[in-house]
């Protein structure tokens, strides 16, 4: 069982949810609940996708060619995610919807990762543009959506010694 106080929360008004954890250990301690994906992680806002397009710092992490930037519009968590699926490559929506939510289950289950580090940085946004012309399992796209969290990890949180 878990004893903590409300003093270790912060709480908005208009949504009465908690939305900021301001102590490490209960992002630790809480990980398992915060395994959502809810809007406001979504990357939805135009001008912030067309931003993330012309970022400079991009990789591969096959099959996955990731964008990622320093958001300029500081959101309630710490990274906003996006997907894109060539329709040129799937010509089926269906098979466009399963990677899209087979990446957004992966990202879901390793994010927390990212957050643990993210502690007091600015908001990151992240696309993930599938470049293989076919259906991976889910175990393949999870592996490359881990070592891409770690890579973003490693180059924007971690200072070097």
């Amino acid at each position: 069982r878990i004893n903590f106080s409300l003093s270790n929360w912060s709480f908005t008004p208009e949504t009465r949810k908690v939305i900021v954890f301001t102590q490490k250990p209960f992002l630790d301690l809480l990980s398992p609940i915060m395994n959502t994906f809810c809007k406001s992680e979504r990357l939805c806002n135009k001008n912030l996708f067309e931003e993330l397009v012309h970022s400079d710092f991009s990789f591969v992490k096959f099959p996955f060619r990731v964008l990622v930037k320093k958001s300029s519009l500081q959101g309630e968590y710490p990274a906003r995610m996006g997907i894109s699926v060539s329709k040129k490559k799937f010509k089926r929506a269906v098979k466009r919807n399963r990677l899209k939510r087979l990446t957004r289950e992966a990202y879901r289950m390793h994010k927390s990762e990212l957050y643990k580090d993210s502690q007091g940085y600015e908001t990151l946004d992240i696309l993930f543009i599938y470049i293989d012309n076919t259906v991976l399992e889910y175990s393949k796209i999870e592996k490359a959506i881990q070592s891409a969290i770690q890579k973003i990890i490693i180059h924007f949180y971690r200072v070097p010694e």
